[in-house]
């Protein structure tokens, strides 16, 4: 039986290594469960051609990239994403759940990566800011245990070391200071208590 209300736009967020994917699939097949309708669960960048193909560029460690052409990049696969994907799943019914958003750009390239973060948020919203989340739930990880959790580093921006980790949990700190209403969850517990802890921040308990 399919759940009544709207399809909802929902994004996990937080540092590398807090479980945002574990967590992002959990509540995806939930709510394709509650609903009768698969929900669509995309990362970022990427889930698009043209977000895979970016993606490729800013992990990589063959290039040299500085927060603003970071910021750039990010914002160009979000709005493909969002057009070509976020969008037509809304209008067709289905709740999208997405990892990563405005906050991993705010505190990646603002906060740890020094740009303004007034022109950062700026940007964001003026080009890659339609449709707008329904909710977002950052998972909220000590980066010290965060770093102990992952294998090490895999990419360009993880391996910029534990000390950048800790600036960026420092912006999404201030982000949420910033943006009232968002869902800071406990990451540290295990992956059953985390799942509780953000259905009950979306309303799904």
């Amino acid at each position: 039986m399919t759940s009544p209300g709207r399809a909802r736009f929902i994004v996990l967020d937080g540092v590398d290594g807090c479980g945002k994917s574990t967590q992002a699939r959990r509540l995806a097949e939930h709510l394709s469960k509650v609903r009768g309708v698969e929900a669509l669960h995309l990362r970022e960048p990427g889930s698009t051609s043209a977000g895979e193909r970016i993606r490729e560029i800013l992990l990589s460690r063959d290039h040299d990239l500085d927060p603003g052409v970071e910021l750039l990049l990010f914002a160009a696969a979000r709005r493909q994403t969002l057009r070509e994907l976020v969008a037509p799943a809304l209008a067709a019914g289905r709740d999208v759940v997405c990892e990563r958003f405005h906050a991993s750009t705010f505190a990646y390239q603002a906060v740890a990566g020094g740009l303004p973060e007034a022109d950062v948020l700026a940007l964001l919203v003026r080009w890659s800011n339609e449709p707008e989340p329904d909710a977002l739930v950052l998972l909220d990880l000590d980066p010290d245990l965060a770093a102990r959790r992952r294998a090490g580093p895999t990419d360009r921006i993880e391996a910029k070391g534990l000390e950048f980790q800790r600036k960026v949990a420092a912006g999404y700190r201030r982000f949420a200071a910033l943006r009232p209403g968002t869902h800071v969850v406990d990451a540290s517990g295990d992956a059953d208590t985390v799942e509780r802890a953000v259905r009950a921040a979306v309303g799904l308990v």
